[in-house]
C-alpha cells in the first residue's frame, strides 16, 4: 500500500510507520519538518491547518491509506478533508477515549455511551469525528476512526490514575519508594493499549469497507487495577510497590479538567473485533517493559 501519515514523526505515528514499513508498503509522513523521521519513511514539509498548503503538499499523489495524527479540532478536518477527495482511498482517524463522558459507571463502555460536553480536548475530538462521518456520508471520503485509552510504548512516559499523571520522575521516585499517590488506593481498572496495538488495528481495518463511518474503541488487551499496573512497573525495576492514595472525590474537585482520569476506563470491543476481526492480545507487561526501557535512557 501507499499510506500517508500525518504527523507521523510522533510517539504512536512511529509506531504505524514502523508496522507498514516492515510490510514493505509505501510511507509518506506529512509533517512540520522539527522531528526526524522513521528510516525508510519518506517526508513531505507541510501545515495540516493551512487548507492551500496542504493540497499542494498532495498534488499529484495517490494514497490508499491516510492516518490522522494530529487532528484537535473541526477546523483542522476542514483543511484536509477536500484535499483528501480524490487522493486517498481511505482515512483514519486516531480519536481518544476522553470523549466520553465522565460520570460514566457502567463497564464496559460502549461507542455509544454518553461523551463529555464540557472539555474542549473532548469536544474538539467529538467535532473531528464527526467530521470524519460526514465526509463518508455525503460520498467524499472513507473515513474510521479509533478510540484508544492510555497509550504506552516508547516515546512517551508511563502514568495514570495518579496525582502525578504521566511522570518523567516516575522512575526515580518508585526507586526511592516516594511521590506516587493512587486514587482510590489504586482500584481504579483501566485497559491500556500499546502504541504497537493501535498499529495492528490500523493495519486490520485498513482499506475494509465493513468500517467506513464507523467510531471504534481501541484499547489494550487487558484490563487491570492501576495497582496493577504499577505492580509490574515495580517488578520491571525489582523494587517494592509504595504508594499514599487519594479519595476520587477530593481529586475531581481539586482538578475538574482531569476528570477522565478518575474514573474506570474499560471499553467494549466487539465492534472492532466483528468489523475487522482485531482483537487486541495480552501484551501489558510488554508495553511497560519497552517503556520503562525508553524511560530509563531518556527521563
Amino acid at each position: 500500500m501507499n499510506v500517508l501519515l500525518i504527523g507521523g514523526s510522533g510517539f504512536v505515528g512511529t509506531a504505524v510507520a514502523e508496522l507498514f514499513l516492515s510490510r514493505r508498503d509505501r510511507v509518506t509522513v506529512l509533517s512540520r519538518g522539527n522531528k526526524s523521521l522513521i528510516a525508510g519513511a519518506e517526508g513531505i514539509v507541510g501545515d495540516r491547518k493551512d487548507a492551500g498548503a496542504f493540497a499542494k503538499a498532495i498534488a499529484g499523489k495517490t494514497f490508499d491509506l491516510a492516518v490522522d495524527l494530529t487532528a484537535f479540532q473541526a477546523g483542522d478536518m476542514a483543511a484536509i478533508i477536500p484535499a483528501m477527495v480524490g487522493h486517498v482511498g481511505h482515512y483514519v482517524l486516531i480519536s481518544t477515549d476522553f470523549v466520553y463522558a465522565t460520570d460514566i459507571e457502567q463497564i464496559p463502555i460502549s461507542e455509544d455511551a454518553p461523551k463529555d460536553s464540557h472539555s474542549g480536548y473532548s469536544t474538539g475530538k467529538l467535532a473531528c469525528e464527526a467530521a470524519m462521518i460526514a465526509a463518508w456520508e455525503n460520498h467524499e471520503l472513507p473515513g474510521t476512526s479509533l478510540r484508544p485509552p492510555h497509550i504506552m510504548g516508547a516515546g512517551k512516559e508511563l502514568g495514570t490514575g495518579t496525582l502525578q499523571g504521566r511522570d518523567k520522575n516516575l522512575l526515580r521516585s518508585m526507586r526511592a519508594g516516594t511521590g506516587l499517590t493512587l486514587l482510590a488506593e489504586g482500584e481504579l481498572l483501566i485497559q491500556p493499549v500499546w502504541h504497537r496495538q493501535i498499529a495492528e488495528a490500523v493495519e486490520a481495518i485498513a482499506g475494509n469497507p465493513a468500517t467506513f463511518g464507523q467510531v471504534m474503541n481501541c484499547p489494550g488487551g487487558e484490563a487491570v487495577t492501576t495497582r496493577r499496573y504499577y505492580q509490574l512497573i515495580a517488578d520491571r525495576l525489582g523494587v517494592p510497590l509504595k504508594y499514599d492514595s487519594s479519595p476520587v472525590e477530593a481529586y475531581r474537585e481539586k482538578f475538574p479538567d482531569k476528570r477522565p482520569f478518575a474514573r474506570h476506563r474499560v471499553y467494549e470491543t466487539s465492534k472492532l473485533k466483528s468489523l475487522a476481526g482485531y482483537v487486541a492480545r495480552p501484551q501489558l507487561k510488554e508495553a511497560i517493559d519497552e517503556t520503562v526501557t525508553w524511560m530509563e535512557k531518556n527521563c
